[in-house]
């Protein structure tokens, strides 16, 4: 293993205002997304992650300020994610890693309720080789109703060079949305995020969250909506989907940040979209072994091109 993998091997950091009354498992499970919350529960139980430097239980509440250590161990995937035959459309390939095309209604990786059917189920039956690493090698996530690309590392060598390249913002990544309103100007959305206050499974804009970052380009205006290509700065859950919330043009389809459309509205299609309009059009990176620019980008899918059929009337 490289040197730029073993700099990566011991993690200390601080717990933000987002995880700040979590269990010590869930917030770490939150703030590494490259370990799953049950390799965090077995690492905490095993004396691998500690806080304020003493051994602590999964069940322990955090607070602000608090600092975590974790050493990993080498077999990292303790999780064991069962293969299923799941269609998975390939953008990218190599003996390193893989760029995948999700699709709508499906999730990323196993969670609560979600313990199969998700990507990384499919991801460990194309690839058995998979099943040794961390969520099926995925290092990065889209929600369910998000599609797009997302980057599958095939070692634990890419794995861990590729998450590093990831938290020092060294992946580019666009989107493109539809959203609510019409966007007259470009411009950059610099508002920190952290988990809403009353209701735990959102997120929202707070001045003592975490730093979250979105350039906005406008690519054309239609008579009740607007369509925008995003870049993303910084990675906080939901992030795009806050931030165009905060910006006063919500993303079309968007059930937990978008408008509540009047019933008496005449656009069928803002009150239908079954989906947030949202898609993860390109990537952009330096490749963990041979140092080459990948850059991979998709076509919206079917439903994003009806959906615009539909507002460009």
């Amino acid at each position: 293993m490289n040197d730029e993998i073993n700099n990566v091997d011991i993690i200390e950091y601080i717990i933000s205002e987002e995880c700040k009354g979590l269990r010590a498992d869930q917030a770490i499970a939150n703030e590494n997304i490259q370990f799953s919350r049950s390799l965090v529960q077995k690492w905490i139980k095993k004396g691998n992650i500690t806080v304020n430097n003493k051994i602590i239980k999964p069940k322990d509440i955090l607070s602000e300020n608090d600092k975590v250590t974790i050493i990993p161990e080498e077999n990292i995937n303790s999780n064991f994610i069962k293969p299923e035959e799941i269609f998975i459309k390939v953008e990218y390939e190599d003996k390193d890693l893989i760029v995948v095309n999700k699709d709508i209604n499906i999730v990323s990786h196993p969670g609560a309720g979600n313990t199969s059917g998700t990507l990384a189920n499919g991801l460990a039956y194309k690839y058995p080789e998979l099943v040794n690493l961390p969520r099926s090698g995925l290092i990065h996530r889209l929600d369910k109703d998000t599609s797009g690309l997302l980057i599958v590392a095939r070692s634990i060598e890419s794995y861990m060079i590729l998450i590093k390249k990831m938290q020092n913002k060294e992946i580019k990544r666009r989107y493109i949305a539809f959203v609510n309103g019409q966007l007259m100007k470009n411009g950059q959305i610099n508002q920190p995020i952290s988990r809403h206050r009353i209701d735990r499974k959102k997120m929202a804009v707070n001045p003592s969250g975490k730093e979250a970052i979105t350039d906005y380009e406008v690519i054309k205006n239609y008579k009740y909506a607007s369509k925008v290509r995003l870049k993303l700065h910084t990675g906080r859950t939901h992030q795009i989907r806050v931030h165009m919330q905060y910006l006063g043009y919500p993303i079309i389809g968007d059930k937990t940040y978008g408008l509540k459309i009047d019933k008496n509205n005449k656009i069928d299609i803002l009150k239908e979209f079954s989906r947030q309009a949202l898609h993860a059009e390109e990537l952009q990176f330096i490749h963990p072994r041979n140092g080459q620019d990948i850059n991979i980008k998709s076509e919206v899918p079917k439903d994003l091109k009806e959906l615009e059929e539909a507002l460009d009337v």
